[in-house]
């Protein structure tokens, strides 16, 4: 589906997951989107025999999920990638950060009309590459890139979930919803 424009992003910590269960933190605020890239990881294989193929098999890895965002406040940088942030008001890198897991929603127009609203369930985040250059005569900005890595719910497999608030089949609720929860395959409107 094509898609043009990217807002709203928004994220949710793990607080805590297990075979039976995925359980999510306060949906938050990411900070303003500029770029959100998800790359499937697909490892392939063929059996080859009497000078053909004979089988082909696929399994799915990791998504490297690249993140750009204007800026990031300062509680949101050390909550995603797992900072502290001092008495003095101060945030450091430090060697034993630990970036928690996350889940990341947002929505993008589509090109036939309205917006298509997606979470990401289980996705780790890594301190961004930061570059600064000296002024020249125009004006140039660098925001950095966050990369990272997708992957599936460890209770139910589950990896990402999208809806296009076109589909006549959609209960309302969920776009009202979409951003104060982290909205799963099993979401049932309140009556």
């Amino acid at each position: 589906m094509a898609l043009k424009g990217l807002k709203n992003l928004h994220y949710a910590p793990i607080t805590s997951e297990s075979e039976s269960e995925t359980v999510y933190g306060e949906v938050k605020p990411l900070g303003p989107a500029m770029a959100l890239n998800i790359q499937p990881s697909i490892n392939r294989a063929n059996l080859r025999a009497d000078d053909k193929v004979l089988f082909s098999d696929h399994v799915k890895g990791p998504s490297t999920v690249t993140l750009n965002t204007a800026y990031l406040d300062k509680a949101v940088e050390a909550d995603i990638l797992g900072k502290k942030t001092h008495e003095n008001g101060l945030i450091s890198d430090n060697v034993d950060d630990n970036p928690p897991y996350i889940a990341i929603g947002g929505q993008a127009e589509s090109a036939r009309g309205g917006y298509e609203f997606f979470w990401l369930y289980r996705v780790k985040l890594a301190p961004a590459e930061q570059n600064m250059n000296t002024k020249q005569e125009t004006p140039e900005y660098s925001s950095p890139n966050l990369e990272g890595e997708a992957i599936a719910r460890i209770h139910d497999g589950e990896e990402k979930v999208k809806v296009w608030d076109g589909d006549s089949d959609i209960d309302a609720s969920v776009f009202e919803n979409w951003f104060n929860e982290v909205i799963d395959k099993d979401y049932v409107a309140e009556a």
